[in-house]
């Protein structure tokens, strides 16, 4: 694509929810409909948590990842996504755990006047809404730009620590 053609295709992507963003990547034969054989098409969260679909992720761990949400409600809107496709009932209690670090990160970081942490289902994928709540400001849904996303997540990612080396020996000169 020309530059202003691809800024374009980025905004229109960007401005889909995730309904829409799996039908257009059916329609346009960058992933398969497999509803027409009895099973159902993977979803666009699924995708998310196999890398099929690009993120700005914040946070994991061994249950679920954190992401910025692309069409935030507030800034910082972040999704907790269980690496499994479950219902909101099954939701492993290490992604509540996720949600409830990224709040405090979110509370820290960008000093919202509270934060509301929901659950929801889409496309049968349960998750976890983390949005902070900003005083004077409405809840409107907009489109995030590619730099605020970017900003936001290096602000925001919580670093893995590494692993401590534990049984070392350590031997002593002769």
């Amino acid at each position: 694509f020309a530059e202003e053609k691809k800024q374009f295709a980025i905004s229109q992507r960007e401005a889909m929810d995730s309904e829409q963003l799996e039908e257009f990547l059916i329609k346009n034969g960058l992933a398969k409909d497999v509803s027409k054989n009895g099973s159902s098409p993977k979803c666009v969260f699924c995708s998310i948590v196999f890398g099929d679909i690009a993120s700005y992720k914040i946070s994991e761990n061994e249950k679920a990842i954190a992401i910025l949400e692309i069409n935030p409600l507030s800034k910082g809107h972040s999704i907790i996504i269980p690496l499994e496709h479950l219902k909101t009932e099954k939701l492993p209690k290490q992604a509540m755990s996720l949600a409830q670090k990224i709040s405090k990160k979110l509370k820290t970081k960008l000093k919202p006047e509270d934060i509301k942490i929901e659950t929801s289902n889409l496309q049968g994928h349960s998750m976890i809404n983390v949005i902070p709540i900003y005083k004077n400001d409405k809840l409107e849904k907009h489109q995030a730009s590619e730099s605020e996303l970017k900003q936001l997540q290096s602000k925001l990612e919580i670093k893995k620590r590494s692993s401590r080396k534990t049984n070392q020996t350590i031997s002593k000169p002769e």
